[in-house]
């Protein structure tokens, strides 16, 4: 990532506070919670009649109409907003469709600072720019952002889709200026570890079906994740977001990204290399 303006970072230390847990993974964490949108096989949009958004009608038409893919290959650029600091961000990113995630962050002449490989189970990084590396779970990203995201949320949102994973039912639907608003009071994803409860609410395009705002709050504690897309791209008979920005809210501020995406590739697999040099030290939070 490419920082115009460098924050005070705190020594690392064994008993690390939050403020450094994020100067380190700023560089990666923002890059992967923004980027993009997705792709696959080929299908044709559906063409609804605007006067009969039913519940029904709505969510059949963005399941017919969602972003599918193996692999998603693409360049990003843009900007983060941390704690009233701008950052310019830049790299590459691709997914594995429910298996990977993989970024890398290369805003200098192509020279990569950090890289980023996000499973289901595991988060790994690496940090170019002091020789370090960190090993662990999903719950850092939450320890991050000050929410709760697992793996299939974290994919759903980069290339926006609804999540496939939560509770189906409890969405009510209405319409306003052409586009329908799905809201529920209660979702929450299978396996609900820690018993995570969402009031959902998804503003989808009434011509497309596609997503364009993505409303996540918890009530306690009281913190959101909003995410828009701004426009989308046509490929391979797709609409995918080509633009998003992404908001994270919670009693302490906000924190956001704003991201364009160029160069997609849809379904060629490319490399999802990731190795930690030998000396390179770990960083335990």
């Amino acid at each position: 990532m490419c920082m115009q303006a460098t924050p005070k970072v705190a020594s690392i230390q064994n008993n690390v506070n939050v403020k450094r847990l994020n100067q380190f993974i700023t560089p990666v964490l923002f890059v992967v919670l923004i980027i993009l949108s997705a792709c696959g096989p080929i299908r044709e949009a559906v063409a609804p009649d605007p006067s009969r958004h039913t519940l029904q009608e709505t969510l059949a038409g963005m399941k017919q109409n969602e972003t599918t893919f193996r692999f998603l290959n693409t360049r990003f650029s843009g900007s983060a907003t941390i704690e009233g600091i701008d950052y310019n961000v830049s790299g590459t990113l691709r997914i594995r469709s429910d298996s990977a995630i993989f970024v890398s962050v290369a805003p200098l002449l192509g020279i990569e600072i950090a890289r980023l490989l996000i499973t289901p189970d595991t988060v790994k990084m690496v940090n170019r720019l002091d020789n370090t590396f960190y090993a662990g779970n999903m719950e850092l990203l939450n320890r991050m952002f000050g929410t709760y995201l697992d793996f299939k949320m974290l994919q759903a949102l980069l290339v926006g889709n609804d999540f496939s994973h939560f509770s189906g039912g409890g969405f009510n639907a209405s319409q306003d200026n052409g586009n329908v608003i799905l809201f529920a009071a209660n979702r929450y994803p299978a396996n609900n570890v820690g018993n995570h409860r969402f009031q959902h609410r998804l503003i989808v395009s009434g011509e497309s079906y596609r997503i364009t705002e993505n409303l996540l709050h918890e009530t306690a504690p009281q913190r959101s994740l909003q995410v828009k897309y701004h426009s989308f791209s046509r490929v391979e008979e797709q609409f995918i977001p080509q633009e998003i920005s992404m908001i994270f809210s919670d009693a302490g501020g906000q924190a956001g990204v704003n991201l364009r995406f160029s160069r997609i590739v849809l379904n060629e697999e490319r490399s999802f290399a990731f190795t930690i040099p030998n000396h390179y030290r770990q960083i335990r939070f």
